[in-house]
C-alpha cells in the first residue's frame, strides 16, 4: 500500500476534497450576494444532484477510450480552468450564468470519483484493500471537515475571491498529482466496445447479469436514501424542533459524526488483517447499528446525547462505506468496476434526491421525528436484505 501510485491518488483526491468543500463555501456567499435570494442558495445542490445522476450515465463512455489515470488527470485540470472561469465571473458575468459552471464541474467530479475508486484495487493488493479504504476515508474525511471550518475563516478574511484563489492553487496541485500519476499506472483501456449504446450499458448489463450485484444496488440505494436525514437541513430542523437549542448545536452534531467516520476509519485500518475476510459482516454491522442508534436519535431529546449518538452513527455510516467499496472492489473484474461504480454513483444520487424530496415534504407536513424513524426503518430494511446477499 505503500506505492508511489496510492501515494498520488490520496495527494490528488485530498486535495480535491479540499476543493470541494471550499469551492461550495465561496459559491453559497457569491449567489447569496448576487441573489439576496434563499431560493437561489437552495437550487445549488438539486443543480449538482442533478448533473450527477447525469455523470453517472455518461462517464461509460470515457471509461471505453480512456485510461482511469487519464481521465482523473482531465477532469481535475479542466475544474481547475472553471473555477477560474467563476472567479472571473464574479466581476463581468450575471448570476445566472454561475449554474452553467456549476453543473460543469459537478459532472466532471461525478466522472472522476467511480475512476479513483476504481484505481484503488490496481495499484494495492487485495489483502490491502481494507487498509487503503480506510487510509483514503480518513484522509478525505479529515480534509473536508477541516476545510468546512477553515473555509468559514477564511471567508472573513479574504471574502469569496480569495477563497476561489485558494480553490485554483488546490486544484492545480491535484491535477499535477494526477499526471505524475499517469506515469505510474498502466495505460489500461476498460473494454474494447466501440459503439457509444454498448459503451453505456456496460456496467448495467453487469449489474443485471449478477443477481448479488442487483441486490446490492437496490440496497445501497436504500441507504441513500436513509441518509438524507443528515443533510444540512433536516438536522438543523431537528436541533431546533426536537432538541430545542441554539444554532451552534447544529455544528456540533456535524461535528461529532464526522468524529465518528474518523475514528473508526483508523479502527478499520488497524483490524484491516482481520476483518479482510469479514466484509459482508461488516455491512450487516453498519446497516443494524446504524437503524438502532438513529432510532434512539429519534427518541432523544437531551443534546449531549444527542452528540454520543451522532459519533456511532459516524461510525456506522463508515463501516457500510468501507465494507462495501471493499466488496465491489474484491469481486468485480477491474475492466468492468469502473461501470459498476458509475451505475451505483447514479442510482445512489437519485435515490438521494427523492429522499430529499419527500423530507422536504414530509418535514413540512409531521414532525421532524417522523424522518428520522423513516431513515432508522430504511436502515433496518437494508440490514434483511443484505442477509440475504451472497457475494460470490
Amino acid at each position: 500500500m505503500g506505492s508511489k501510485s496510492f501515494f498520488l491518488l490520496m495527494i490528488g483526491q485530498g486535495n480535491n476534497s479540499a476543493v470541494m468543500v471550499l469551492y461550495i463555501v465561496a459559491l453559497m456567499h457569491i449567489i447569496y450576494e448576487q441573489s439576496g435570494s434563499a431560493f437561489m442558495m437552495s437550487m445549488v445542490p438539486v443543480v449538482i444532484t442533478f448533473t450527477r445522476f447525469l455523470s453517472g450515465l455518461l462517464a461509460p463512455l470515457l471509461f471505453t477510450y480512456f485510461s482511469l489515470p487519464r481521465i482523473l488527470f482531465f477532469a481535475q485540470g479542466l475544474k481547475g480552468i472553471l473555477f477560474i472561469c467563476l472567479f472571473l465571473m464574479i466581476f463581468f458575468m450575471p448570476g445566472a450564468t454561475v449554474f452553467f459552471v456549476i453543473s460543469m464541474i459537478a459532472l466532471l467530479d461525478g466522472v472522476a470519483d467511480p475512476a479513483s475508486q476504481s484505481l484503488l484495487p490496481r495499484i494495492v493488493a487485495k489483502t490491502e484493500l481494507i487498509k487503503a479504504n480506510s487510509t483514503a476515508s480518513v484522509i478525505f474525511e479529515t480534509v473536508g471537515v477541516g476545510c468546512w471550518a477553515i473555509g468559514g475563516i477564511l471567508l472573513v478574511f479574504v471574502g469569496a475571491e480569495g477563497l476561489l484563489l485558494f480553490v485554483i492553487g488546490f486544484s492545480m496541485i491535484a491535477t499535477v498529482a494526477f499526471w505524475l500519476m499517469r506515469h505510474e499506472v498502466p495505460s489500461l483501456y476498460e473494454t474494447n466496445e466501440s459503439h457509444w449504446k454498448k459503451s453505456m450499458m456496460i456496467g448495467w448489463n453487469v449489474v443485471l447479469q449478477t443477481k448479488w450485484l442487483k441486490q446490492v444496488m437496490l440496497t445501497t440505494s436504500l441507504d441513500a436514501v436513509a441518509g438524507v436525514v443528515w443533510m444540512a437541513a433536516a438536522v438543523y430542523l431537528f436541533v431546533e424542533e426536537v432538541l430545542q437549542v441554539s444554532e451552534a448545536w447544529w455544528g456540533w452534531i456535524n461535528a461529532s459524526f464526522f468524529t465518528g467516520l474518523i475514528v473508526t476509519g483508523f479502527f478499520l485500518y488497524k483490524r484491516a488483517h482481520i476483518l479482510e475476510k469479514q466484509t459482508s459482516r461488516l455491512l450487516q454491522i453498519g446497516f443494524a447499528g446504524g437503524a438502532v442508534v438513529t432510532a434512539f436519535f429519534t427518541l432523544n431529546t437531551i443534546p449531549v446525547v444527542a452528540l454520543v449518538l451522532s459519533i456511532g452513527i459516524g461510525m456506522c455510516e463508515q463501516v457500510r462505506g468501507v465494507g462495501l467499496n471493499t466488496i465491489l472492489q474484491q469481486h468485480i473484474e477491474a475492466k468492468k468496476l469502473p461501470y459498476v461504480y458509475a451505475v451505483q454513483a447514479s442510482l445512489s444520487t437519485l435515490s438521494f434526491g427523492i429522499g430529499a424530496l419527500l423530507v422536504g415534504v414530509v418535514a413540512e407536513a409531521f414532525d421532524i421525528r417522523i424522518v428520522y424513524g423513516l431513515s432508522a426503518l430504511f436502515l433496518l430494511l437494508c440490514f434483511f436484505s443484505w442477509t440475504k446477499i451472497k457475494v460470490k
